[in-house]
């Protein structure tokens, strides 16, 4: 079911430790096994998924594995035996990184000549300069409202240039009708804000709708928010501003001054 929110692998943080302690009494193993030793074992706990190849992880005696999984990679954890596996993600404590997410992100960057397919299929633009972010939302998704003030604030510094890409959820009554019907009468931001709606469902609406759809689809994006950064990157869910500006290679944001005195209520 896609969802407003991104899906995500998880165990619990037992597991993790578990996992990695019973790991490092391997760690001298450097080999790691071959996708047909491993094929069967995979097939009888994950479904519908295939492997791609197995490198050795960040972590000493631990196997990253590459899967695919529908049009998304993935990845698993295995060991040298190819007998435990893990589905989760991997922290480096020193630094807090977390490992899978970033090399998740990697494995599925979107080649620049398949960025240029969005320019045609871009529902409003805010900003004028910057660098340019791809914003994949839904009319009726609570999430992607909560990212607009920042979209906003930051492409009127001109800090950014924010191309709103419409994916209406199946799971959301109405949402593909509200989006047409933006589209086919040519609405900007305010109404955008407002919720807008109307009966007009023009058959160019409903295809920019339908292509956009089904080109976010084959990229593996099944929630909203999503934010497509310049280098094809992507990432699925709510982002602070501090890390969203940091992703962008922008100035953190400065640090507001402590105001003097005491503040009190006054009758």
């Amino acid at each position: 079911m896609l969802k407003s929110r991104p899906a995500r692998w998880s165990v619990g943080l037992p597991l993790v430790v578990c996992f990695l302690y019973g790991f490092s009494l391997v760690e001298g193993q450097a080999q790691c096994p071959t996708p047909d030793k491993i094929q069967g074992n995979v097939k009888k706990l994950f479904q519908n998924i295939d492997i791609v190849k197995i490198t050795p992880s960040e972590a000493k005696g631990v196997c990253q594995v590459q899967v695919k999984l529908g049009a998304q990679n993935r990845i698993l954890y295995t060991d040298a035996t190819g007998e435990y596996f893990l589905a989760g993600n991997l922290i480096e404590a020193k630094s807090g990184r977390n490992l899978t997410m970033e090399a998740t992100q990697v494995l599925n960057r979107i080649p620049t000549e398949e960025l240029r397919q969005l320019e045609p299929l871009t529902g409003l633009t805010l900003g004028q300069g910057g660098k340019v972010v791809y914003f994949v939302t839904d009319p009726q998704c609570p999430y992607c409202k909560q990212a607009e003030p920042m979209l906003k604030k930051m492409a009127e510094k001109g800090e950014i240039t924010v191309r709103f890409l419409f994916y209406p959820l199946p799971s959301h009554k109405g949402a593909k009708e509200q989006v047409v019907s933006f589209l086919c009468d040519k609405k900007g931001l305010a109404d955008w804000e407002k919720g807008y709606k109307s009966d007009n469902q023009c058959p160019e609406g409903a295809k920019k709708v339908e292509d956009t759809s089904a080109w976010v689809r084959k990229k593996g994006i099944g929630s909203t928010p999503t934010f497509i950064f310049p280098d094809g990157i992507f990432h699925s869910g709510l982002m602070p501003e501090e890390v969203f500006r940091q992703r962008l290679g922008l100035a953190p944001v400065a640090a507001k001054p402590e105001a003097k005195g005491i503040k009190q209520s006054k009758k």
